[in-house]
């Protein structure tokens, strides 16, 4: 792509008249007319070049676009879910919609009514008002209501509210797109349940299992889309896509399931650059290491099992900057671990000491 400068001496060059081009002269003040307005065409044609194909497109819009071609449509976010306790005046109704709030002012509503019991509690299923990760949050976090009522005392979340997710990045929808035409789904082989599975809003990873039961079971095993443990409302809404009518075939028994967690935990020691610091360094390894499980750049298959390679994790160690030297132990070993088909890696910590 040209910028108004090669433009305007482009221009310059191929003028033929005797006048001045120099500077402040009409020659030159004409020519970077000229240029400005061709460096804006450049910027044009470069802008739609890249639009024109799905994995160079920056433009959402075009991009779902493109997608949508290939037969798949971008998942939009989710909202966290959880469930709340609440205490107060026995028989109390807390009904439904009731709108409790986060300690950062966040919004939630009660998605049922119910009656405190005999001893003033009583637990209610919540989902917040706002799509997205904001929605997440910890234990004990949700801690009033909206609008005061004197016969309910507190209410809190005596579990995780999760589930919140962004709509689908532009990355991972490509990815989709070129799944579909790479591998090609029909009469329900593995293909077509992966392709369904990743339809539903809030999932991350799929495998499936054919036959896993025997003749007609088919077993899929989901995450969310931060590779975790998916909750009981994805798997329904995983199971339910499955299941329509544009779905599984006829007597095909099919049974979805969370991936289990396996536990990863990654210590040793590193040798340091002088002037770096051991807790930046750990936390870029541990940012890199998280990423590389989940894109099983770090791993290989063995029959129906997966290989977590020691070297490999040490070679991002290695790579990260201000490192010079090191040597990590995976899950207290040395050695690479094998993970069942039907777990999900899952990093517990990074732990380095500077040798």
């Amino acid at each position: 792509m040209k910028n108004k400068t090669e433009v305007r001496n482009e221009f310059l060059d191929s003028l033929e008249n005797s006048l001045s081009k120099m500077e402040g002269s009409y020659n030159f003040d004409i020519a970077s007319g000229v240029g400005a307005v061709g460096q804006n065409l450049y910027e044009i044609l470069d802008y739609w070049s890249k639009q024109a194909f799905i994995d160079t497109a920056t433009d959402d819009d075009i991009i779902d676009r493109h997608a949508v071609l290939f037969g798949v449509s971008r998942r939009g976010a989710t909202k966290a879910v959880g469930e709340i306790t609440i205490s107060g005046v026995p028989g109390t109704l807390v009904a439904d919609n009731t709108i409790v709030l986060n300690r950062q002012g966040l919004k939630y509503r009660t998605t049922r009514q119910v009656y405190l019991d005999g001893e003033g509690k009583g637990k209610a299923g919540i989902e917040a008002l706002e799509s997205g990760l904001s929605g997440n949050c910890a234990i004990g976090e949700i801690s009033s209501f909206e609008i005061i009522n004197t016969n309910l005392y507190s209410v809190t979340n005596e579990a995780e509210v999760k589930g919140g997710f962004e709509k689908e990045p532009n990355s991972v929808l490509i990815a989709r797109a070129k799944e579909k035409v790479m591998e090609p789904a029909h009469s329900g082989n593995v293909n077509d349940y992966k392709q369904w599975a990743r339809e539903v809003d809030g999932v991350g990873d799929v495998h499936v299992i054919p036959l896993w039961d025997g003749n007609g079971t088919v077993k899929v095993l989901v995450s969310d889309y931060n590779y975790e443990q998916a909750q009981s409302d994805l798997i329904r809404r995983v199971k339910e896509r499955i299941e329509r009518e544009d779905g599984r075939p006829v007597g095909a028994q099919v049974t979805v399931e969370s991936f289990k967690q396996f536990e990863i935990s990654i210590g040793g020691t590193v040798l340091l650059e002088k002037g770096a610091q051991l807790q930046d360094v750990q936390k870029v390894a541990e940012a890199e290491i998280r990423v590389a499980l989940r894109q099983g750049s770090v791993s290989y298959k063995k029959n129906k099992s997966t290989v977590i390679s020691i070297n490999k994790l040490e070679r991002i160690v290695l790579n990260t900057a201000g490192v010079v030297d090191c040597s990590l132990t995976f899950n207290g070993g040395t050695v690479n671990v094998e993970v069942g088909e039907e777990y999900s890696p899952h990093l517990q910590e990074v732990r380095l000491h500077e040798g």
